[in-house]
């Protein structure tokens, strides 16, 4: 099953998912481009990344919540998420964000709708339920208002970042 992960980079942020792991071989999509690589670590430490015909040489250490790798005289600073840890714990089970867009923050299957056209929704209120890896998870809204759409229904499976529901913001009157 492939993994995915968010890979930040400053202000850049770019979609990897780990489509096959062989162990010292693996096949990655990175953005819309795929990669085989194979890694090999050294016996000091160094980390060896062969793509095609070019093989090149990485030092990694952690610096707080980021990943520094450093090549030649040259180093950048990552953070790598787990989009399964981003669901459990980088929004507190909130998916989407301020613009109303309610999204499946993993692949899986709409076991159930909360919500209906019309309906007012609180701020973190659960709208969906998703099951994936045979568990079902909550997926709440990021902020509050008023359904526009239900884009999905009961049973369909969705990809990670698919629309579930559209909300719009209520004006205080």
């Amino acid at each position: 099953m492939p993994t995915e992960y968010l890979l930040e980079h400053g202000t850049h942020h770019k979609s990897v998912t780990v489509l096959e792991d062989h162990g010292d071989r693996a096949v990655l999509q990175v953005g819309d481009r795929r990669l085989e690589v194979t890694l090999r670590t050294l016996p000091d430490g160094r980390i060896a990344v062969s793509q095609d015909d070019q093989r090149r040489l990485y030092r990694t250490f952690r610096a707080g919540e980021e990943t520094v790798v450093v090549r030649g005289w040259t180093q950048h600073a990552f953070k790598l998420t787990d989009a399964r840890e981003r669901w459990l714990h980088g929004t507190g089970g909130r998916h989407g964000d301020s613009s109303g867009r309610v999204t499946a923050s993993m692949p899986g299957r709409v076991v159930r709708l909360s919500v209906a056209v019309g309906d007012i929704v609180a701020p973190g209120a659960v709208v969906a339920v998703l099951e994936a890896m045979k568990m079902e998870n909550d997926v709440r809204s990021v902020g509050g208002g008023r359904v526009t759409a239900v884009v999905v229904q009961e049973g369909v499976a969705v990809e990670s970042g698919a629309l579930l529901v559209q909300l719009e913001p209520i004006g205080v009157e």
